[in-house]
């Protein structure tokens, strides 16, 4: 008789009955994979990055297939945060998934603002941090591009929301100095 492995974990208040995670972006709000298992037998589903306001994203050819996978530039279409949380979070939660929201902005502002709506939000688990998004106030920079930017942008999340939820920074691989933009991130 072999016993079933515990896989459980928890991040920081928050528990998971498995650390497989959907990555942001690939179930967009989840609603994609739900026709293929029921979406709490995953840890968590990690949405789509969110923004203050609606958008389009980019024109197609969004997507190309290369020898060794897909590269995508989607250009972070949504619905903004009010929709998203008025009908994306609801159905989420009525699948008794574990919600992990993933927010991106163009300015830190943006960031907090979408911190500050999330942070009364029932049913979610954590918040992912986008900060591979350009940096409007700083000619364009990707935030995660620098250190100091990825560090405020992290800070300003904390401290809008406090301890009552888990943040996860999303970095980006397509950095020098990636040691450096963690220890950003770590630090605040």
């Amino acid at each position: 008789m072999s016993l079933p492995v515990d896989m459980s974990t928890t991040l920081g208040n928050a528990w998971f009955p498995t650390p497989i995670f959907t990555a942001s972006g690939c179930a967009s709000s989840g609603k994609e994979l739900a026709q293929f298992f029921p979406l709490n037998q995953v840890g968590a589903i990690v949405t789509k990055s969110v923004m203050s306001k609606p958008r389009h994203g980019r024109p197609t050819p969004r997507m190309a297939e290369t020898p060794s996978g897909m590269l995508n530039s989607i250009g972070l279409q949504g619905p903004g945060i009010d929709a998203f949380l008025a009908n994306d979070v609801p159905w989420l939660i009525e699948q008794k998934a574990r919600v992990i929201v993933s927010i991106a902005g163009e300015t830190v502002e943006e960031y907090s603002t979408l911190a500050r709506k999330l942070r009364s939000v029932s049913g979610i688990s954590a918040v992912e941090v986008n900060i591979s998004c350009p940096n409007v106030e700083n000619r364009g920079l990707v935030f995660a591009c620098d250190p100091e930017s990825s560090r405020r942008v992290i800070d300003g999340v904390r401290k809008t929301i406090g301890g009552e939820l888990p943040i996860i920074a999303k970095l980006s691989p397509d950095v020098t100095d990636l040691p450096a933009i963690a220890r950003g991130v770590v630090d605040a």
